[in-house]
């Protein structure tokens, strides 16, 4: 469930990348303040970090259960990850609530941006 989850940090992460250059545009063009390009950053930083919370538990779940429970996907994964970053995955951790309370910060945060910066430039 959280290798799914994935990859709705890489949605988000799609999704925040223009949100600084519009809110730079905005800015520059005088239709909003100078502090909203905090936010737009923090679209991409929240994007990251459910890409990031999910797949570190998604990691700490795949090595646990072990190989016999793992199908052949899950189970490539994992022999990938203990051949390129061995010393990592044996530090991640698990934080299940933080994997699905980030997406739905991030996504919450772009569309706040973005229904702002839409009234900003229709106003």
């Amino acid at each position: 469930m959280f290798a799914r989850l994935r990859w709705v940090g890489v949605a988000c992460f799609i999704a925040a990348i223009p949100i600084p250059a519009l809110v730079i545009v905005s800015i520059i063009n005088g239709l909003v303040p100078w502090t909203w390009i905090f936010p737009a950053i923090g679209c991409l930083g929240l994007s990251l970090g459910a890409f990031g919370t999910a797949n570190d538990t998604a990691l700490h779940a795949l090595r646990s259960v072990g190989r016999e429970g793992l199908s052949a996907a899950a189970a490539a994964e994992l022999t990938q990850e203990e051949k390129v970053r061995p010393a990592r995955l044996s530090q991640v951790h698990h934080s299940p609530k933080a994997s699905f309370a980030i997406p739905l910060l991030a996504m919450m945060l772009i569309a706040y941006v973005v229904r702002n910066l839409i009234q900003a430039w229709s106003a």
